[in-house]
């Protein structure tokens, strides 16, 4: 029996850090829906404190195309057009969820990976598709080390 706060066995390992950027996306405005959707997920993220085992278990099922870079780049893009619009965006882990669960509402997926650099201690989570860095630059990461994917 798995104590309530361990981690369940089937835990992905963390994954290599990504080494390259998802292909530009083409010129794309955001619509209505996509104000709609981003406006949801946004005062659903915000309107709750989960703790990191409760977010690994909210998002450990979903499901998604991982294999269309360039379906993500474009939703990619609309989320960073949108994100200046909500009045608080939070550091990287609600940041990082926005954009999960914004991709998510296209039926597109991405890994949630949670890094940590040992000194000055530093941890910090981005998603990543593969190889490919969907959240920032590739080149920002490499001063951490993948702990944990989601």
């Amino acid at each position: 029996m798995l104590h309530p706060t361990s981690a369940p066995e089937d835990r992905s390992p963390p994954p290599a850090l990504p080494s390259a950027r998802l292909p530009p996306a083409p010129p794309i405005r955001p619509t209505l829906r996509d104000l709609v959707t981003f406006g949801v997920i946004w005062v659903e993220a915000v309107r709750r404190r989960p703790t990191l085992l409760d977010l690994s278990r909210r998002y450990a099922r979903r499901r998604g195309r991982r294999s269309d870079p360039e379906a993500l780049a474009a939703r990619v893009e609309v989320f960073r057009q949108l994100l200046p619009l909500a009045p608080w965006t939070g550091a990287c882990l609600l940041q990082a969820e926005l954009l999960l669960r914004f991709v998510n509402a296209a039926d597109l997926d991405a890994d949630w990976v949670f890094g940590v650099r040992t000194f000055p201690f530093l941890a910090h989570c981005w998603l990543q598709s593969g190889d490919q860095c969907v959240s920032e630059a590739p080149e920002t990461l490499t001063v951490y080390r993948p702990i944990l994917v989601i």
